[in-house]
């Protein structure tokens, strides 16, 4: 159906369907699938319900055995055909799934080691960032008493020249009294 026909024809390709489908046709369905108002829909169903009403009244006879019997034999060498010509592919298809399962296991495995190796660095490097802290930490304090070492050195070192002065003063001042 397209949206260049008119409602009717569209409410009436609608019915057909319907009823092809072996669906009920009615004024409600052929508004839903044709897309018309209610009283397009309507007066398709009650022509086309009338119709059939009036086709009903023919016998349609069952069919006969012979008939039957060949209907069988057709459709009994159309499926032995089909099933041949499907057969290989399902087989193949069958074939690469198991392939296909097998390599998803194997990758499944590899990401599983990866994923353990990664949680193995990880944790190598966090215990390597502790350690780097707790180096630091040691480094700055060995700085700091470095300092302190050194700001003490400096001060012997001041008091030892200042020791040195005086006694080279002294030395020179009893020099000088003994001459």
């Amino acid at each position: 159906m397209t949206e260049d026909q008119s409602p009717e024809a569209r409410a009436e390709a609608a019915a057909r369907d319907l009823a092809d489908t072996g669906r009920a046709v009615t004024a409600r369905a052929i508004r839903e699938v044709a897309k018309v108002r209610m009283a397009v829909a309507s007066a398709t169903a009650k022509a086309w319900n009338d119709a059939a009403s009036e086709d009903d009244h023919e016998t349609i006879p069952a069919v006969p055995e012979d008939v039957t019997g060949r209907l069988e034999a057709i459709w009994a060498d159309a499926y032995r055909a089909a099933l041949a010509a499907v057969t290989p592919e399902r087989d193949q298809l069958r074939s690469d799934v198991d392939a296909l399962r097998t390599e998803v296991e194997g990758l499944t495995s590899d990401v599983e080691t990866v994923e353990a190796e990664r949680d193995t660095a990880t944790a190598q490097a966090d215990t390597l960032k502790e350690e780097l802290a707790e180096a630091k930490a040691e480094t700055e304090k060995w700085s700091t008493e470095a300092a302190k070492h050194e700001a003490a050195l400096s001060a012997v070192r001041d008091q030892h020249d200042k020791l040195n002065e005086r006694i080279t003063t002294l030395l020179e001042t009893q020099a000088k009294r003994e001459n």
